[in-house]
């Protein structure tokens, strides 16, 4: 029979046993509880920041909507940026509307740094107001961003109108 566990000293063992007890909380209370606190103030800084962060998702969010209902909106304004001005395709789309057109570039410069503006000056006869007026209107649907300057001079001879008015044609700058 084995007699080994009637050696054992059981006030022995519950005094090792206390002492580990004791050990191991202390080791707990001087390791692990200051540690809490800065948890606790590391977790407060991280909803802080978390909610933050979920704010400025927000309004980012709202601003990529904001910004493709813009594009989507003035898609026809954005596509007329990025189109070369071509003078022989101007004087065609004019040719629909005055009897004869010429055109004579006046000056190139640089509208606040995104744009290039040139100016050109048109000279046209018409037989009738009302196709210089539908020419006006039309260009609100050009290909271009185009922009009829005043004044607009119109001389009227026995048969025909002559007029002669300057448009700015506005061009993304692509120096940049």
């Amino acid at each position: 029979m084995d007699k080994s566990m009637e050696k054992i000293d059981i006030v022995k063992l519950l005094l090792y046993l206390l002492v580990f007890i004791v050990l191991t909380l202390f080791m707990v209370l001087g390791v692990i509880v200051p540690n809490i606190k800065d948890y606790r103030a590391s977790k407060g800084v991280y909803k802080k920041a978390f909610i933050h962060k979920m704010r400025v998702e927000n309004v980012l969010a709202d601003r990529n909507k904001e910004l493709s209902n813009l594009k989507t909106e003035n898609r026809r304004a954005i596509t007329s940026f990025v189109r070369k001005f071509s003078t022989e395709n101007f004087i065609k789309y004019a040719g629909t509307f005055f009897n004869d057109v010429s055109l004579v570039k006046v000056s190139k410069k640089d509208y606040k740094k995104e744009f290039v503006e040139y100016e050109l000056r048109v000279s046209s006869s018409l037989k009738s107001p009302t196709n210089f007026y539908t020419f006006l209107e039309g260009l609100n649907r050009y290909e271009n961003i185009v922009q009829a300057d005043f004044p607009i001079h119109m001389e009227s001879n026995a048969s025909k109108i002559s007029s002669a008015f300057t448009i700015k044609v506005y061009d993304i700058n692509s120096t940049k």
